[in-house]
């Protein structure tokens, strides 16, 4: 769960960015979202990767080209890590938390529970800015889409749920990739969650969500929305456990840049 805000606070914007940013598309998203939090903010880059590659050195500069004060990285290859003093004070001291992974459950399974992720959480109800790249992206939800089985067509065990930082608890997100093909994995996930909204980020495209849940977004792509409230007959409780899951009534909305979204009604603007 998302911590309390203080009273005359605002919660700081969630940012969900799609895979694979290319110089062109990231000028875009860098400008947004740093024109958002003010100027030259300090950037905490935490990166959960299984090796520091998958992170590139232009990341930092691309940042800093577009407005950051200064960009601080964090390398997390342990939950030990998460606990380290100078950590948590690089978190305290930021502006802009960034989260990056190769895959959502090694970014998961290092920062559940920890200091660390209280700390984000409890820094986000005060109103600073955090995001996450590519797999990073998935985390921020409650309800974290670890993985799941390319296709159209939603089946059981095709689909990973685990729990991400809880920044909401109102979205499933699959940030995508180049190859993606995700609307089984996502209808699979809203099957088994029909309360929240799943949100499919395509590459080189990003979600703003603002204090007033509305969703901005900008970029190259797309972001599907799939909108489950009024969802009909699912036969996910009797279906085999690699069988085909029927849901009906569901509503699908693809919203490109300069789209908005409001996620407490459920409507786009």
């Amino acid at each position: 769960m998302p911590a309390r805000i203080a009273p005359n606070q605002s919660r700081g914007i969630l940012i969900a960015v799609g895979q694979s940013i290319r110089i062109d598309a990231a000028a875009g998203i860098y400008k947004r979202l740093l024109a958002l939090i003010g100027r030259r903010p300090s950037v905490a880059l935490i990166s959960a990767a299984a090796n520091e590659d998958s992170v590139p050195e232009e990341f930092d500069s691309q940042l800093i080209a577009h407005g950051a004060g200064q960009v601080r990285r964090i390398t997390i290859s342990s939950r030990t890590d998460a606990e380290q003093r100078g950590t948590l004070a690089l978190v305290e001291s930021a502006d802009l938390v960034l989260l990056c992974a190769d895959q959502p459950l090694r970014l998961s399974t290092l920062l559940g529970g920890t200091t660390l992720a209280r700390l984000l959480r409890k820094r986000n109800a005060e109103g600073v800015a955090i995001g996450g790249v590519g797999a990073g992206a998935s985390i921020l939800a409650e309800h974290m889409l670890a993985g799941g089985a390319q296709g159209p067509t939603p089946r059981m065990g095709n689909v990973t749920l685990a729990p991400g930082l809880g920044l909401s608890n109102r979205l499933v997100i699959d940030q995508g990739g180049a190859s993606a093909d995700r609307l089984g994995r996502l209808l699979g996930a809203l099957a088994l969650n029909p309360f929240a909204l799943g949100i499919g980020i395509d590459p080189d495209t990003a979600a703003f969500i603002g204090a007033d849940n509305v969703m901005d977004v900008v970029g190259q792509g797309g972001i599907t929305v799939i909108d489950p409230t009024d969802v009909g007959h699912s036969n996910v409780a009797d279906a085999d456990p690699s069988g085909p899951i029927s849901i009906t009534n569901l509503r699908m909305h693809v919203l490109v840049h300069g789209s908005r979204y409001d996620l407490d009604f459920r409507r786009p603007l």
